[in-house]
Parts: C-alpha cells; sequence; structure tokens
C-alpha cells in the first residue's frame, strides 16, 4: 500500500511539473542569457509550481476523499480555506527568508536592475511586500488549485464508481434473469406433474412408462436446479439438447394423443444458448396452437453460425407451420 502510494505521488507530480515546464519553456528559453532572470523564472513558476502540488496533492488525497463522498459540503469548504490559508503562510515564509527578491517584489528587484546596469539611475528600489499584501495572490492561486483539486476528485469519484454502477446493473440484470427462468421452470415443473398424474395412478402403466418418466423428470430437475451450468446464464448446446429430448420422451409418455417426434438437421451442436430455450420456445409454440390436437414434428437446423427450430402441427385441418425460431446465432 505505502509503494502504491508513492508510485500515485511522484506520478502525479512528474505530470503536474510536466504541464508547468511546458507553460513557461517560451520564458526560459529568454531568460538563459540572464541568471538572476532565469532563478526569478524558476522560483516564480518551478518552485512554488510544486508547492502548489503539494496543496492540490493534500485536497485530493487526504482532505477531499471522504467529505466529498458522504457529501459533506460545510466541512470541504472548511477543510480547503484551511489548506489555502495554511499554503499562504508557507509560501509567504519560504519567500521572506529564501527568495526575498523572486516572491515579494511586485517590480524588478535591485540585483536585476544592477545586472542590467541601470542601478546608478535615481530610482526608487521597491520594498518588499508584507503578509497581507501578499495574501490576495496567494488565495487567488489557492483559490485555482482547489477548485482544480475539487475537478479532480469528482472525476476520480465517478471513475471509481462507474465500474461498481455497471456491475451492480449487471448483477441485477442477471438476477432479474435467473428470476424469471426459475418462475419459467416451477411453470414446467407444474405442468409436468399435472400431465405425470394420470400416468401413476394408472396400475397397468405405474411400473414401466411411470417408473420412466419419474426418472426423465428427475434428471430433467436435477438439470434446471442443480446442474453447475445453471450458475452461468447459457450452456452448450449440445447438452441443451440432450435435455430438451429427455423432455419430448417425457411429454409423449404422458400424452400418448399428441406425439412428438424431433428430427435434427445439418452441423454438429455447437455454441451456447440460453438455459431450457428450446423447452421454453417448444411450449409458446404448442400454447399458441392449443386446440390443435394430432402430431407435433419439431425439426432443429444446426449450422456453425446459427440455429433455428420449427414447430409444425398435424391435424385433420392440415398443417400448421409457423416461421423458423432463431434459438443461437453466433453474432450473440
Amino acid at each position: 500500500m505505502k509503494h502504491h502510494k508513492l508510485y500515485r505521488y511522484f506520478a502525479h507530480l512528474a505530470v503536474w511539473m510536466a504541464f508547468i515546464l511546458l507553460y513557461i519553456y517560451p520564458q526560459i528559453r529568454g531568460a538563459l542569457a540572464n541568471a538572476h532572470l532565469l532563478k526569478w523564472t524558476a522560483v516564480k513558476y518551478v518552485v512554488y509550481g510544486a508547492i502548489n502540488f503539494q496543496l492540490f496533492y493534500l485536497l485530493v488525497f487526504v482532505f477531499l476523499p471522504d467529505v466529498v463522498k458522504k457529501r459533506q459540503y460545510g466541512r470541504m469548504v472548511l477543510y480547503t480555506v484551511v489548506a489555502v490559508l495554511g499554503f499562504s503562510v508557507i509560501k509567504y515564509l519560504i519567500g521572506y527568508f529564501l527568495f526575498p527578491d523572486e516572491v515579494l517584489f511586485r517590480a524588478i528587484p535591485l540585483k536585476m536592475m544592477q545586472a542590467k546596469g541601470i542601478a546608478s539611475m535615481a530610482i526608487s528600489v521597491p520594498k518588499p511586500m508584507t503578509f497581507m499584501q501578499y495574501l490576495p495572490l496567494t488565495i487567488q492561486v489557492g483559490t485555482g488549485v482547489a477548485l482544480l483539486a475539487y475537478s479532480y476528485r469528482l472525476f476520480l469519484e465517478w471513475r471509481n464508481a462507474a465500474p461498481g454502477d455497471r456491475l451492480l446493473a449487471t448483477t441485477a440484470a442477471q438476477a432479474r434473469q435467473r428470476y424469471e427462468r426459475m418462475q419459467e421452470g416451477s411453470r414446467q415443473l407444474l405442468y409436468n406433474l399435472q400431465q405425470l398424474a394420470p400416468l401413476l395412478e394408472n396400475p397397468e402403466k405405474r411400473e414401466k412408462e411411470g417408473t420412466k418418466a419419474m426418472l426423465l423428470l428427475s434428471d430433467l430437475l436435477r438439470y434446471m436446479l442443480y446442474d453447475k451450468a445453471m450458475e452461468q446464464d447459457k450452456v452448450s448446446l449440445k447438452k441443451e439438447l440432450l435435455n430438451f429430448e429427455r423432455y419430448i420422451a417425457l411429454r409423449n409418455l404422458c400424452n400418448t394423443t399428441s406425439v412428438i417426434t424431433l428430427e435434427i438437421t445439418g452441423d454438429e451442436p455447437a455454441g451456447l444458448v440460453e438455459v431450457s430455450r428450446l423447452q421454453q420456445l417448444a411450449d409458446k409454440r404448442m400454447r399458441e396452437l392449443e386446440g390443435v390436437s394430432g402430431r407435433w414434428m419439431m425439426t432443429l437446423d444446426i449450422r456453425r453460425e446459427a440455429a433455428w427450430l420449427s414447430v409444425t402441427a398435424e391435424s385433420t385441418a392440415g398443417l400448421v407451420t409457423p416461421d423458423k425460431i432463431n434459438i443461437w446465432s453466433e453474432n450473440e
């Protein structure tokens, strides 16, 4: 953690100073011929730019994170004012003891005039600024640094919150899909149990057909409730097809008056589909054609890029054939 904080500090410092050097590059080139002017430029911008960075970093990563997250605006203003005033005192003391000519003079100091050969002229030498005279200037700069720090803190909060919001939205969507799938699975289970009841009540069919139907229903329940693949939103088409065949076998055992046949054409099963999608589509289509008795013919056409399911009802009135229903495509 300490290493991370040091890296964060020096990375931000490098970016800050790079912008400052880029900004004052023309002035540095103009001051290369005069040592005093070069020092004045370096102190005004480089040294005090580094001091202003300490104010910026302190606000962004020490004072503001907690109050911005909790939206405690009163404390935020108080911390900012205290930090700006504290750095105003620090900058004045540094200027007073180390760089008075470069910091505390509004005009060109005496040493620079002497360097230019104009010290003999009758010019009144300006006096250094007092703290109260210097304070408005440093508060103006400090306020700008504070606004920049507050904006950057808001950006960091947004950046850190955005992945969490997306994760929360994704989790909520997945939970909703699982809830809807569980509702559909419960409805299918209730329907299968209703269809199974007459078979178990018939003594002649209970031992053979009833036992087979219970085993098929057990396999379907294990797939819908306990299979590890259910933890994901999609399963392989091969596994889905295996359980769809069990579903058809169970339906045929429970309802001999409306036989379902399944034909698979095309390539080998590949790709991912939603759990129980084949069963849900088949149930939906058969409900749409409710009242049509006879033989159900289902065709699953599998290609490398997609797969389609067709449900055809054969009755005395003829064939009722819908359009193909897409169950999977490589673009999904």
